[in-house]
């Protein structure tokens, strides 16, 4: 059984920057943990989705794949720069921030390319080898959303961690923030 292997993957895949971790970092480093933390429920019940929906149709997907993996591709890249230009417009930081909050953050799951590939990836290559029962196995694909939610709270600490340097120095992060949005994108779409 390869499940070392296979917690290795998801955490790597997992805790990397991208759309889920930027937007938790940036998200909890504005309004706080504590409002902010709907924005990663909202992350860990898409992602759950994206699992469950990957298991079942894992097989499905791989023949349909070619057909369906370029309007994924734009999408989810064309909602990451959604997410590049509001972390860029946004305005101070003030204890009255406006959070993104369940809904933002289980939308971005389910047009979020790198779930998709974390969760068919994991679930064809690791998971369904398996020689394990059914049972078993779901209990395995759960794992993918834990610890996807584990590490966007990581990036969520480490955001209410620095957010005294945000407020000082708020729009050369923004840009940064942004700048590594659009790099997300850009390499969506190569």
């Amino acid at each position: 059984m390869q499940t070392g292997s296979l917690i290795l993957y998801m955490i790597a895949m997992a805790v990397t920057p991208g759309p889920n971790t930027i937007l938790s970092m940036a998200n909890a480093s504005a309004v706080g943990l504590r409002k902010g933390i709907w924005l990663n429920v909202g992350m860990l019940i898409g992602i759950s989705a994206v699992t469950a929906i990957s298991y079942a149709a894992v097989s499905l997907l791989s023949s349909l794949l070619p057909q369906i993996q370029p309007f994924l591709m734009w999408a989810g890249a064309a909602y990451i720069l959604y997410l590049a230009w509001k972390t860029y417009h946004s305005g101070p930081i003030t204890g009255e921030q406006k959070s993104a909050g369940f809904v933002e953050g289980m939308l971005l799951q389910l047009i979020n390319v790198k779930v998709y590939l974390l969760a068919i990836t994991a679930i064809s290559s690791y998971i369904l080898p398996m020689e394990a029962g059914s049972g078993t196995k779901a209990a395995i694909s759960a794992l993918i959303p834990l610890i996807c939610f584990l590490c966007g709270l990581v990036w969520a600490i480490g955001g209410v961690v620095i957010s005294r340097l945000f407020s000082s120095h708020a729009k050369a992060i923004r840009t940064i923030l942004a700048l590594s949005l659009v790099y997300c994108a850009i390499r969506i779409l190569i």
